[in-house]
């Protein structure tokens, strides 16, 4: 078992939201809702994107 081996299984989706599904059945309310759901996905990844810089260049530093 490697590091890296949790990166490849599917993960579940929780939100009901499915990139790239048709936008035309749902509301006006429906369509705020999922517009502040996925809002609030992309600070949740920018966040881990941060997080992981900050390790990488922390690593990076210590083996100069």
């Amino acid at each position: 078992m490697g590091i890296f081996d949790d990166d490849e299984t599917p993960r579940p989706t929780t939100s009901g939201i499915v990139v790239g599904e048709p936008l035309s059945n749902l509301s006006i309310h429906e369509l705020n809702e999922r517009l502040e759901q996925l809002k609030e996905e992309i600070k949740r990844v920018e966040n881990e994107i941060k997080t992981k810089s900050n390790i990488n260049a922390s690593a990076e530093s210590f083996f100069k």
